[in-house]
């Protein structure tokens, strides 16, 4: 990797006014660079060398410039042509064809400059285009504009959004609006919208979000991010002010018969071992032995799937509560639901994740709150949890920014209410 002092070095080579000296220093500079063409940080300083007088020099930096691979280079190139449509590194990215690899970026390349055919080509909805303006600065808003307002008839739709709630936004608006939150890193923005959302859009954001360093700014928000964070994360989030209103989920019967088999003669049996043993256990002994198999085995391996067909309900609710045997979260698999009611309530997604968070009552909450521990309990009850928290800080009076999505027609656009 180059370091600054090497930058520095051919920067003042690229500069030197001296006639002689500094055309002799600017060629060995270019030279050099034309050699680490397809390190980003040359990529400036090989378009600068571009436009220099000396025909030696610039026919180097530009030969250099031409060939660039595809990768990191071309995408330094890209972001200095977003920055300048009209300088030397749009007109060589023109030339060239170069795009970035992003989608967003790409798409906002070919629209300031002006590229139009390219850009229709692959966002004539501005679903792209629209993410990536509302992240932008006032310099390349103010192009977008003057891009619109030249009077091309396919332009003119970008102007006109209507504004909705995230209600009644299609599943492919949201799930495009929380992928751009993703690859820019808009934490703030994403748990917002994340707060409003069904868990089927918001859990697996979460999760996301639990491998940040983000933080809300205010302390009620940053108890709620916490506590949000640590059951996605698949923890037992602290008591706090976003948990301490909420019931325990442990303390039943299946939490001590399993807690048997974490120690102890189970404990220290094999995979293998313990199998077998399942296949004549009844319940008693059994559930033990799943919560010994659960510390071995993996989710889908052989064990989960001996564990889900086990002939007693109680040892497959164990294997639910213990999260070897998970459910489905899509919520749309119907076909070999469990026959017993306990176990097929337990592991449905149905409902869970298609509640709207948004402004719930408190009955709902108390509903959510009288459910057995057992429901929030494995990979479903992390879900549930997370869901249990939200309700409870909507209902005792946290504000939550009101979320709106512009699109016109599937265009994309998240923005706070204000």
């Amino acid at each position: 990797m180059l370091d600054k002092i090497q930058l520095s070095k051919w920067q003042k080579a690229l500069d030197s006014r001296i006639p002689i000296l500094g055309g002799v220093r600017r060629r060995g500079a270019v030279k050099e660079l034309a050699q680490r063409a397809e390190e980003p940080a040359v990529i400036l300083l090989l378009v600068q060398a571009a436009g220099i007088g000396d025909a030696q020099v610039s026919g180097m930096a530009r030969a250099a410039l031409d060939s660039l691979p595809r990768g990191d280079a071309q995408d330094a190139l890209c972001e200095l042509a977003i920055t300048d449509p009209s300088g030397p590194a749009a007109k060589i990215c023109i030339a060239k064809q170069y795009r970035p690899r992003d989608q967003e970026r790409a798409c906002l390349m070919f629209f300031v400059t002006e590229q139009l055919d390219a850009y229709f080509k692959e966002d004539d909805d501005f679903q792209y285009l629209r993410l990536q303006y509302d992240k932008a600065d006032a310099k390349i808003r103010s192009r977008v504009m003057e891009i619109v307002r030249k009077g091309d008839r396919r332009c003119q739709p970008f102007v006109v959004r209507p504004r909705k709630e995230l209600r009644e936004c299609s599943e492919a608006e949201i799930r495009l609006a929380l992928q751009s939150c993703l690859k820019h890193k808009d934490w703030g923005r994403m748990f917002n919208t994340c707060l409003q959302l069904p868990m089927k859009y918001s859990f697996s954001a979460f999760q996301r979000l639990a491998t940040t360093a983000w933080q809300p700014d205010t302390p009620e928000l940053d108890a709620l991010y916490k506590a949000i964070c640590a059951y996605a994360a698949g923890q037992a989030a602290a008591r706090s002010s976003a948990t301490a209103a909420l019931p325990p989920a442990s303390g039943s019967v299946f939490d001590k018969w399993m807690a048997a088999g974490r120690s102890g003669e189970l404990a220290g049996m094999s995979e293998s071992q313990l199998l077998e043993k399942l296949k004549t256990a009844d319940p008693p002994y059994g559930v033990p032995m799943v919560g010994a198999l659960a510390m071995k085995a993996k989710p889908g391996s052989p064990a989960a799937k001996a564990v889900a067909a086990n002939e007693h309900w109680m040892i497959r609710l164990a294997g639910h509560l213990t999260g070897l045997v998970t459910p489905d979260l899509t919520g749309q698999a119907k076909e070999g639901e469990d026959p017993n009611y306990w176990v097929n309530m337990l592991a449905k997604a149905e409902g869970v994740l298609d509640y709207w968070p948004g402004k719930p009552t408190p009955a709902e909450l108390e509903k959510m709150n009288s459910a057995p521990s057992e429901a929030f309990a494995g990979k479903l009850g992390a879900v549930r949890s997370v869901l249990r928290a939200i309700l409870a800080h909507q209902v005792t009076g946290i504000e939550v920014e009101q979320i709106y999505v512009r699109v016109e027609p599937d265009a994309v656009e998240i923005e706070m209410a204000g």
